[in-house]
């Protein structure tokens, strides 16, 4: 704001300051930035990857959620290690997802690849098809790669279990008291997010051992 009066009384637009709004809505937007830039990890935006188009209306959530469900790819079967491949991995999945299981999009939230990056697969705001009976109320995780026998690497787990955790409850997305669960743990069919990896978020903080009682209404 000091700044900005600086810059007024040069031009001699001094009259701009007697918005009293203003100071608010440079207040807010700072925090939105700082938020987004800062406190957040570096999402990969749908079109920086080369997503196609959703193929319906997306149907928005109810925010905050309780959940996040982490999942593991299994196909991809090996960690990406660089944007362009990682970026290919996000395209072959959403082409699988629309194409062969027809749904609207790529079943995610959000994908975390080897490379440093987070890439938006449903983002924030609208309903993913990662969880079956569980979509409405958790957000869904996956890291690229199969993670049966072996981990993610270090950095790509620290980006799902801190920094975007961090940013989704600073956000408002995720509420303060959320739970972690599995994928394994929800839905009966499936080995997801596979043996090591699992054994590994047990450890975590907000991990939830029992089965979730929830679903969706």
């Amino acid at each position: 704001m000091e700044t900005l009066t600086l810059v007024w009384k040069l031009e001699k637009t001094q009259w701009i300051a007697l918005d009293t709004g203003l100071g608010k809505a440079v207040k807010d937007g700072l925090q939105a930035f700082v938020h987004k830039y800062w406190d957040c990890p570096q999402i990969i935006p749908r079109c920086q990857w080369g997503a196609k188009t959703y193929q319906s209306t997306p149907i928005p959530l109810s925010l905050p959620l309780k959940f996040l469900y982490v999942h593991h790819t299994y196909e991809p079967s090996s960690p990406c290690l660089s944007f362009s491949r990682c970026s290919r991995d996000m395209r072959a999945m959403q082409r699988f997802h629309q194409e062969v299981r027809n749904w609207s999009d790529i079943g995610y939230s959000f994908v975390v690849g080897s490379d440093g990056y987070v890439y938006e697969g449903r983002g924030w705001n609208y309903l993913g098809r990662h969880t079956r009976g569980h979509n409405a109320i958790g957000y869904g995780v996956s890291i690229i790669g199969n993670y049966t026998a072996t981990l993610p690497s270090r950095h790509a787990i620290d980006l799902l279990r801190h920094r975007l955790v961090q940013c989704a409850v600073d956000g408002g997305r995720l509420a303060a008291n959320f739970t972690f669960y599995g994928h394994r743990q929800v839905v009966n069919y499936t080995s997801c997010p596979g043996d090591a990896f699992f054994s590994e978020i047990r450890s975590w903080e907000h991990f939830m051992e029992t089965d979730s009682p929830e679903t969706e209404e």
